[in-house]
């Protein structure tokens, strides 16, 4: 774990915490069988997710402060969604609930790095939204390049990806002429999602650590669509919500993003081929194969979901009925 250095700005001076959380030992870990918290249907009447069934006699969670009831910021209304999905999304960082849904009545929150976030916004995320936590799953030269303020009245919590040891430079690399050597549209991709099933033991701190504070919280990485979206999808599964819920989540990203997206391709698509353009599309946008790859490389290692969630995350039954609490509206 890295210190998440900050500068200087308006309010800002919280602390950096470890992620660690609490640490269950592997009789702790919640293996096949582990059932679905309790408050957490899936959507549009979908099964909870296989291999986890609804147990009986299971203890209700411990207890996690429902979200108060908060009126609209003054002078600081949420921006509607970009896209066709109607997803409620606020400011340039692209901030939405883990799961969809209306912000004031969410706990859980994803975004995009909250370089440029003005004061009235950090006011909103603090004041209105109670976010307590900020987890950045940035590496360290993506922190370097774009520094972001702490926010008076929350932790930011700055969980460095173990496996990313040298600098990442999209804009040498996804260029014309050059962005072929990655080969055909989406292999590159798909290569770094099944990566994530394997070496990305952040997830696991991440979620122990939500799960035992039980406070409103927000997760972010630099555009909020890969690492960000399989920590995203991996929280709502292992809480008992439908894949294909899970999946939906994932996706609102292109919408959410359109903007982005589309300046993004505009600017690094200049001079490239027709082939080219479609890498370079791969790469910019949150693709079903690409988390379905995710998951079906962490069935191919663990066997099953639950085993990876109580093998390598270790995320006991308790811990995953919090993570349920805290995404139920």
């Amino acid at each position: 774990m890295r210190t998440a250095p900050g500068k200087a700005a308006w309010p800002v001076g919280a602390q950096t915490a470890d992620a660690s959380g609490p640490s269950p030992g592997a009789g702790d870990a919640a293996g096949p069988g582990t059932p679905p918290a309790p408050g957490v249907p899936a959507a549009h009447g979908a099964p909870a997710a296989p291999g986890v069934p609804a147990a009986p006699s299971v203890p209700a969670a411990p207890s996690v402060p429902a979200a108060p009831s908060v009126p609209a910021a003054a002078g600081v209304p949420p921006a509607p969604g970009d896209g066709t999905g109607g997803i409620e999304a606020f400011g340039g960082f692209r901030l939405r609930a883990i799961g969809g849904g209306p912000l004031r009545e969410a706990r859980l929150f994803r975004s995009c790095e909250l370089v440029g976030i003005g004061e009235e916004e950090a006011s909103f995320l603090v004041d209105e939204l109670r976010i307590a936590s900020i987890y950045d799953i940035r590496n360290q030269w993506e922190v370097a390049a774009n520094r972001e303020p702490y926010l008076v009245g929350t932790k930011t919590i700055a969980l460095e990806p173990s496996t990313e040891h040298r600098r990442k430079d999209a804009r040498s690399r996804l260029v014309a002429g050059v962005i072929g050597e990655y080969g055909k549209p989406e292999e590159r991709m798909l290569r770094n999602y099944r990566r994530y099933a394997r070496e990305y033991p952040l997830i696991g701190r991440a979620l122990r650590s939500i799960a035992a504070e039980g406070a409103p919280a927000l997760v972010h990485c630099v555009n909020g669509k890969d690492r960000t979206g399989v920590l995203c999808a991996v929280l709502m599964r292992a809480s008992g919500m439908h894949p294909d819920d899970a999946m939906a989540d994932y996706l609102a990203t292109n919408d959410v993003n359109a903007a982005r997206i589309a300046q993004e391709e505009r600017q690094l698509g200049e001079g490239m081929t027709d082939g080219e353009r479609a890498i370079l599309r791969s790469f910019l946008e949150a693709r079903p194969s690409y988390l379905q790859a995710f998951f079906d490389e962490v069935d191919g290692v663990y066997g099953s979901f639950d085993r990876y969630v109580g093998e390598s995350l270790r995320l006991t039954t308790e811990l995953r009925m919090r993570l349920a609490s805290l995404l139920a509206r």
